[in-house]
C-alpha cells in the first residue's frame, strides 16, 4: 500500500514537471469548482451572489495564493525557481555579451586543460585492465645481485609453478624473432616464446580458433603457432580459414591454431606485443635446462581468489630460499620478484601524470580566482539592482542562489567549450606520445571524463561565485541605493586585493615548477653521451638457420657480401675517424670497434 502511494506521488510530481501547463490548468479548474461550491453554499444560506463569491474567496485566502500553496505541496517548487533563475541569468548575460565571452573563454582554457589531462590520467591510471579480475594479475621476475628484475631460468620457473600454493596459473615468455617466408617477400617478424598457460593467465580467448593446450609447450610437441590480429589481416586478409593452414618460420612449418583478438595489447616493461606466439618447447636451446641461464624469460601469474600479493611474495620467497639451499652455485642471492601488473605496465609514469594533473588544477584555480575577481568587479555595477530586489522582499538566500545560478551557468558553458578543447588536446597528445605513454590506446573522452568535467564546472562555478554573491547579498542596502552602483566599497576592494594576491601566489608556484622542469630537461639534453650521435643509425641483421649449416668460410663470405652491399648504399658515409663504413663487432658501445677511437684512448692513457 505504501509503495503504491509513493508511486502515485512520484507520478504526480513527474507530471507537474514535464506537463506543467496541463497540471496548472487542472489545478485552476479544480480550485474554480471548490469556489463555486462554496459560493453556492453561501447563496443557499441567504447571501447574495456577489457576497457569497466574496466569502468563498476569503475562505480560500485568495485563488493565486492557494495555487502557490498547492504547487509547493507537489515538491517541485525548487525546479520552478531554478528555471526562473536560469532564464533570468540568460537575460543578464545576453545584456553583457563581452563580459560573458571573456569569462567563458577563461574558464574553457582552465577546464579544458584539466579535463584533457584527466582523460589521460583516466585512461592510463584509472581505467581497469581489460582482463577478468585484473587485481589478481602480477608480473614475475627474479631478483639478482646485478638485476632487481632479472630474467627467470626455466628450471626455477618449473619449481615455482609446481610448489606454489597462491597462484591459480603462471606462465613465462621471452622475445624471439623468425624469418617468415612463403607468403610474399620474406620478412623478419617479432614473436614470443610462451608456455601453454600464457593466455589462461589473462583469460583471453582467441578471436578465431583455439589457444595452446597443456603439453604443447613441451619438447617433441607438434609445431603450432598463434598469430596476432594485425598479422592475420596483413597476410590472410582476415580469412577465418587461416586457422589450420601452415606458416613457414625459419624454414620450419608451423600450423596456425588461433588468432588473437585485436584488443589484446599487453605492453609492460618486459613485454611488447609481437606478431605471433610459439610454444617454448619449439626452441632447441641447450641452455634452457641450466639454472644459471635466465635467457630473458619473464613471467605473469594470476593469484587465487582472496590471496594478497604479500602472501604470494612470501610463498615464492619460501620456494626461492629452498632453491638457494639446494642449488647454491646458481641460486645463491636470487629470489622471486613480483609486482602488480598495473604497476609494472605504468612504470614511473604515475607520479609524472599526477604532478601534471596537480599543475593544471592550479591553472584552473587561477582561472576561477580571475573570474571571481571579474564577477566581484561587475557586482559593483549591479549593486543598485540587487538592493532594489532586496528592498522588494528578496531574502539573502534567494539573492545568493540567483547569483550562484549565473556563475554556475557561466561555468557549465565554459566547461562545454573546454570539453571540446580537451578532446582536441587529447588527440594531439596521443599522436605525439604514442610510444612513450603506456596504455595510450585507452585514453579517450568517455563518460567518466564527462562526469569529471561536469563536476569541476559546477564546483568551479560555486567556488568563484560564492565570494561575490555573499558580498552583494550582505551589502548595505541604503548605501547601494544611494551610490547607484557607481563606486566600489572598501570591502570589495579588499576582497579584490586578496584575489590578486592568491592569483600571484599560485602563478608563482606554477612558474617555479615550470622553471625547475625546464632546467631538468636542459640538464638531461646537455649530457655528453661519449660519442657524436648526429646522423648515426643502428641496425641488426638476422640470417636464416640454413646459414649456420654452411662452412665458416661461406659464413664469412656472406657477411662480407652483406657489408659490401650496405656500403654501396648512396648516402652511407664512412667513419670520420677511421674511414670504415661498418665494423662487425660484438659490442658497439661508444665506438669501441673504431680504430681511431681506440688509438685516442690509448694515447690519453
Amino acid at each position: 500500500m505504501m509503495q503504491l502511494r509513493w508511486m502515485e506521488k512520484l507520478r504526480l510530481r513527474l507530471r507537474s514537471v514535464f506537463h506543467r501547463e496541463d497540471a496548472d490548468y487542472e489545478l485552476s479548474d479544480e480550485l474554480r469548482d471548490h469556489i463555486e461550491q462554496k459560493t453556492q453554499l453561501y447563496v443557499e444560506r441567504g447571501s447574495s451572489r456577489e457576497e457569497a463569491h466574496r466569502q468563498a474567496l476569503l475562505e480560500f485566502r485568495g485563488a493565486e495564493r492557494t495555487k502557490e500553496e498547492c504547487r509547493d505541496a507537489r515538491g517541485t517548487r525548487w525546479l520552478d525557481d531554478l528555471a526562473h533563475d536560469v532564464r533570468y541569468a540568460l537575460r543578464m548575460l545576453r545584456k553583457n555579451p563581452g563580459f560573458a565571452a571573456i569569462v567563458i573563454l577563461t574558464l574553457a582554457l582552465g577546464i579544458g586543460a584539466t579535463s584533457g589531462v584527466f582523460s589521460v590520467v583516466n585512461g592510463v591510471l584509472l581505467e581497469p585492465l581489460p582482463y577478468a579480475h585484473p587485481e589478481q594479475l602480477v608480473a614475475l621476475s627474479e631478483s639478482k645481485p646485478n638485476f632487481a628484475t632479472g630474467s627467470i631460468p626455466w628450471p626455477n620457473f618449473v619449481d615455482w609453478k609446481r610448489d606454489n600454493t597462491t597462484f591459480s596459473s603462471m606462465a613465462i615468455s621471452r622475445p624471439y624473432s623468425f624469418t617468415l617466408s612463403g607468403r610474399g617477400e620474406p620478412e623478419r617478424v617479432q614473436a614470443r616464446l610462451v608456455t601453454s598457460e600464457f593466455f589462461t593467465v589473462f583469460g583471453v580467448q582467441p578471436a578465431v580458433g583455439r589457444a595452446f593446450l597443456y603439453g604443447e609447450d613441451q619438447r617433441g610437441a607438434a609445431p603450432v603457432v598463434m598469430i596476432s590480429a594485425s598479422l592475420w589481416q596483413r597476410k590472410f586478409g582476415g580469412d577465418p580459414r587461416a586457422v589450420g593452414r601452415s606458416l613457414t618460420l625459419d624454414d620450419k612449418s608451423y600450423t596456425i591454431i588461433g588468432v588473437l583478438p585485436a584488443d589484446f595489447d599487453l605492453e609492460t616493461r618486459t613485454f611488447s606485443a609481437p606478431d605471433l606466439y610459439v610454444p617454448v618447447g619449439q626452441w632447441a636451446n641447450p641452455a634452457l635446462t641450466y639454472r644459471g641461464a635466465g635467457l630473458f624469460f619473464h613471467g605473469f601469474g594470476r593469484l587465487k581468489a582472496g590471496v594478497t600479493i604479500d602472501q604470494a611474495r612470501a610463498d615464492l620467497g619460501r620456494i626461492s630460499a629452498g632453491l638457494a639451499n639446494e642449488y647454491p652455485d646458481t641460486n645463491k642471492d636470487t629470489a622471486a620478484y613480483m609486482d602488480l601488473l598495473t604497476d609494472n605496465m605504468l612504470g614511473g609514469v604515475r607520479p609524472a601524470l599526477l604532478i601534471l594533473l596537480g599543475s593544471v588544477a592550479f591553472v584552473l584555480l587561477i582561472a576561477c580566482v580571475n573570474v571571481g575577481n571579474l564577477l566581484l568587479a561587475r557586482s559593483s555595477v549591479r549593486a543598485r539592482e540587487i538592493a532594489i530586489r532586496a528592498t522588494l522582499g528578496a531574502g539573502s538566500s534567494r539573492l545568493i542562489r540567483q547569483l550562484l545560478t549565473e556563475s554556475v551557468l557561466l561555468a557549465l558553458t565554459g566547461g562545454a567549450l573546454g570539453l571540446l578543447i580537451a578532446q582536441w588536446g587529447t588527440r594531439a597528445a596521443i599522436h605525439l606520445l604514442p610510444a612513450t605513454l603506456p596504455r595510450a590506446a585507452h585514453v579517450a573522452v568517455d563518460g567518466r571524463v564527462l562526469a569529471f568535467t561536469f563536476a569541476i564546472s559546477v564546483v568551479g562555478g560555486i567556488l568563484f561565485g560564492l565570494a561575490p554573491a555573499f558580498k552583494v547579498a550582505h551589502s548595505d542596502l541604503q548605501r547601494s541605493l544611494k551610490d547607484g552602483g557607481r563606486t566600489s566599497t572598501g570591502g570589495k576592494q579588499r576582497l579584490q586585493a586578496v584575489f590578486v594576491v592568491v592569483e600571484m601566489a599560485m602563478g608563482l608556484v606554477l612558474l617555479a615548477g615550470a622553471g625547475l622542469m625546464i632546467r631538468s630537461l636542459s640538464a638531461v639534453w646537455s649530457i655528453n653521451p661519449g660519442f657524436v650521435a648526429d646522423q648515426v643509425l643502428t641496425a641488426s641483421i638476422s640470417y636464416p638457420p640454413s646459414l649456420a649449416q654452411k662452412s665458416p668460410e661461406q659464413i664469412r663470405q656472406t657477411l662480407r657480401d652483406t657489408e659490401a652491399r650496405f656500403g654501396a648504399i648512396p648516402g652511407c658515409a664512412p667513419c670520420r675517424w677511421c674511414g670504415d663504413r661498418f665494423r662487425w663487432q660484438k659490442t658497439t658501445r661508444n665506438f669501441s670497434g673504431c680504430r681511431a677511437i681506440r688509438s685516442q684512448r690509448r694515447t690519453r692513457k
